[in-house]
């Protein structure tokens, strides 16, 4: 007898394509340019070209080696590979994370050095607790942590993006400021609110259960005492 299995599509496949597509604009929009020597984006960037290769190795590794850390088929089926790729994934955050602060100190805007060492220390600490969490046997606090380190690499994305919007861009280092603080801060905080969203708003029937269960309990009881005293009386 063989049994159908169902893959049902859920808010987390939707996202992750949804932030594929946004991945795939930034990178046409932003980062094809560099490839090319004469091209403005390459100019700008020129004082910290050697700098930006392993930043941008890296990172762009640990955006999409993430993903596959969160799927639940790939850490059931093949624990040693999700294993690997985890220790890859933070090798690649030692590597990426650091050295945003001397590209950010030596390409300025200064308003954007302690940007570089916000998101630089929220990723470091966030990781290295998730990878402190699974050696120490605690998966849940683990896959938490992992939720909480994640955000940070994807500030490298979001801000790109929102950076492109033409009214954004038209703002010059006012807007990209405003934006960099903002996704930083949205990494900080938005990670919480999806860990616990579900304890914050719980479903309808979930409460309506929860309300009923002392009636019941009461009522159960209530039948018990009625046994007991007709069998007395019997």
């Amino acid at each position: 007898m063989s049994t159908k299995r169902t893959h049902s599509i859920n808010a987390k496949h939707i996202f992750f394509v949804c932030f594929g597509l946004l991945t795939l604009f930034v990178l046409l929009h932003n980062e094809m340019p560099l490839m090319n020597a004469q091209s403005p984006a390459r100019q700008h960037f020129v004082k910290v070209t050697w700098w930006l290769i392993p930043h941008g190795i890296g990172g762009a590794l640990a955006l999409l080696l993430a993903p596959l850390q969160f799927s639940n088929r790939l850490r059931v089926r093949y624990l040693r590979l999700h294993r690997i790729l985890g220790r890859l994934y933070v090798a690649c955050v030692l590597i990426a994370a650091p050295v945003a602060i001397p590209i950010a100190f030596i390409q300025g805007p200064p308003t954007l050095f302690m940007a570089a060492v916000m998101q630089t220390t929220g990723w470091l600490v966030t990781t290295f607790v998730a990878l402190y969490a699974v050696r120490s046997g605690n998966i849940k606090q683990h896959r938490e942590w992992m939720i909480r380190s994640y955000p940070f690499a994807m500030v490298f994305v979001v801000a790109r993006a929102i950076l492109a919007l033409p009214p954004i861009h038209a703002l010059g280092e006012i807007g990209i400021v405003s934006v960099v603080w903002s996704t930083i801060a949205a990494a900080y905080l938005l990670p919480s609110f999806v860990i616990n969203w579900r304890a914050l708003f719980p479903r309808k029937a979930t409460a309506e259960v929860a309300q009923q269960a002392p009636v019941m309990q009461s009522n159960s009881v209530a039948v018990t005492a009625n046994e007991y005293s007709v069998a007395l009386e019997g």
